[in-house]
């Protein structure tokens, strides 16, 4: 059979189409053709999730402006100053009440009367700390004077001086007095300026020195009675051996030794640190007009806001993938399937 043949009988038997296929075939074909939206049209399903956005941070900006003027009324601990004319009216009262009263020590000399110092007869560390306010920088020049002559009128000397002068004065002098005049020295250096603030800090050292004694003396007479069993050693070998557990023992003894006279010197003499500034440096916050106090709470509140939104975004980061990939997939699969159908039609 020749190759004519073969396409004359492929020709004879092609299939015909039945009814229902034409139908089918026109039905599909009288169909519009799909349009692809534009960007307009896909854009504009999406304006209004868009304005959340906006939306939401405009009522969390809102939100934080109206707390932040509702509390910045109260200026919490930074009011320490009181105006000028309640401070007078108080001061005029005070006045009255003193001159109706008898004569009584004011703080400044209640606080000096307290000032504690060193029990006699034990080894203490004495340390305080002085914080002092003059009224300017001539004043300061004064007290920091009177300072170093107080520590040397005490038998102390002086470790450290810093002065520093400017817009206001400062001054931080560190000084070392007997332990028995610690208390005389914090007394007399309170009377420099306004105290504004004390502390004193006494620590026991009696304990270590005691235990210091013990082992000197066990080191002691560990060393009597190795010095005496070298001289009964019979070999060399022993000698040597008993020699080297006695330079052992010197050795620790000279340690407890050093740390003995560490301890006493510690006891022996107090450490005083004294600060002053002027009034203009006094470290006094002023507190700030409402205003201000309005704008950092409501900045305060942005903050929270931003970490609880934060918070909110990493949680909610899972169920959003989660979420986008079962989206995918069924979209995938739904392509997937027209794409079988027009195949098959």
């Amino acid at each position: 059979m020749t190759v004519n043949d073969v396409v004359d009988e492929l020709r004879a038997a092609r299939p015909v189409a039945s009814d229902a296929l034409r139908l089918q075939v026109m039905t599909i074909a009288a169909r519009p053709a799909p349009r692809t939206p534009t960007l307009a049209e896909r854009l504009r399903g999406r304006r209004r999730l868009a304005l959340i956005v906006p939306a939401g941070a405009a009522v969390a900006m809102a939100a934080a402006v109206v707390i932040g003027v509702t509390r910045s009324g109260s200026t919490g601990p930074v009011q320490t100053a009181a105006p000028e004319a309640a401070r007078s009216a108080a001061t005029a009262t005070a006045g009255e009440s003193l001159a109706a009263a008898p004569p009584v020590a004011d703080a400044t000399t209640a606080q000096k009367a307290a000032t504690p110092g060193p029990i006699g007869g034990r080894a203490q560390r004495y340390s305080a700390a002085l914080s002092l306010q003059v009224e300017d920088t001539d004043a300061l020049s004064s007290a920091t004077q009177q300072a170093l002559a107080i520590a040397r009128d005490l038998g102390g000397y002086v470790v450290s001086v810093h002065y520093a002068t400017g817009d206001g004065g400062a001054a931080s002098v560190t000084l070392r007095v007997p332990s028995s005049n610690a208390a005389d020295a914090v007394t007399r250096l309170s009377s420099l300026g306004t105290i504004l603030g004390q502390n004193v800090q006494i620590d026991d050292l009696q304990a270590t020195l005691d235990t210091l004694d013990r082992r000197e003396q066990q080191l002691r007479a560990r060393i009597a009675a190795l010095t005496a069993a070298i001289d009964r050693a019979d070999t060399a070998a022993e000698r040597a051996r008993l020699e080297e557990q006695r330079a052992q023992a010197r050795t620790a003894l000279r340690d407890v030794r050093t740390s003995h006279a560490a301890t006493s010197a510690e006891a022996r003499n107090a450490t005083i640190q004294l600060d002053l500034r002027t009034k203009r440096d006094s470290g006094v916050a002023v507190p700030g007009s409402r205003l201000d106090r309005a704008l950092d709470k409501a900045l305060a509140v942005l903050a929270w806001e931003g970490v609880v939104l934060l918070a909110v975004a990493i949680a909610a980061a899972p169920f959003a993938l989660v979420a986008a990939a079962v989206w995918t997939t069924r979209r995938t699969r739904r392509r997937r399937e027209e794409d079988r159908l027009l195949a098959a039609s």
